[in-house]
């Protein structure tokens, strides 16, 4: 898609992104577990250490796993998801930095190495980065921002080739219609696609460009890297992942440290 950069999906969307799918929005973000299900994971998971969440958008996990009394950083691409995120309660806790997570370089974002406990990626949003070649170099960073012994988690669809060709429609009401529009390039493994919203007032578009990856395929960018497959659950309820699961939450570890 020209023109799309890493802080497209973000800018266009930190306007309509907690209405469509905060608490109480028309569209479900992810059928694998609420954000109070995420942060008491995450909670466990980083026992009591530093998390950064990758991605952090308007803070939809972020706040509530502060909420556990963690520390938490979190780093987005778009200063207008990070400027809706700073104007909650509670934002305050955290520690925000606007930078690509393909890229999250040092001496821009003060991310240090080995600073971390756990490093989220939260529903899909390693697929918004659009190219192999940037989530592989994401990955690397996650392992070298670890401490020893640190966590990598994340949260994304099972791919499904082909599935998501055509028009679907999310939502028909009085006064507005939401239309999903997506092209699936299977051999580059590349979903773009805009999601149409029709009003009276006029239309908007709210583009979306992915690049999906199977388990397996996140699995040899983390073996890669050196992090070791921990865990691997169709939610966040840690249900066993099997061949019909849609979804998958997978934990690895970087070596090191004492295990729990």
């Amino acid at each position: 898609m020209e023109g799309y950069g890493a802080n497209t999906y973000g800018d266009r969307h930190a306007g309509v992104y907690d209405d469509w799918y905060g608490a109480d929005g028309g569209i479900a973000i992810s059928q694998v577990g609420s954000p109070e299900d995420v942060a008491t994971a995450v909670a466990d998971l980083a026992a009591g250490g530093a998390v950064l969440e990758l991605g952090v958008g308007t803070g939809r996990l972020a706040l509530p796993i502060a909420d556990r009394g963690l520390d938490v950083t979190g780093l987005d691409a778009s200063s207008a998801m990070l400027d809706v995120l700073r104007a909650k309660p509670g934002a305050e806790r955290l520690t925000l930095v606007e930078g690509d997570m393909a890229c999250p370089d040092p001496s821009r974002t003060g991310l240090a190495d080995g600073s971390f406990s756990l490093v989220l990626i939260g529903f899909n949003t390693l697929f918004n980065l659009t190219s192999e070649a940037a989530q592989v170099a994401c990955v690397t960073h996650v392992a070298r921002l670890l401490r020893p012994g640190g966590r990598f988690v994340l949260e994304a669809f099972v791919p499904d080739p082909g599935a998501h060709d055509g028009m679907s429609v999310r939502s028909v009401e009085l006064n507005r219609v939401l239309l999903d529009v997506t092209v699936t390039d299977l051999d580059g493994q590349v979903i773009t696609g805009q999601r149409i919203e029709i009003t009276e007032a006029g239309n908007r578009l709210f583009p979306y460009h992915l690049r999906y990856a199977t388990p397996a395929q996140i699995d040899s960018m983390a073996d890669d890297v050196g992090l070791v497959p921990e865990h691997r659950w169709a939610d966040w309820s840690r249900a066993p992942f099997t061949d019909d699961s849609g979804c998958h939450v997978s934990v690895w570890r970087k070596p090191g440290g004492g295990a729990r």
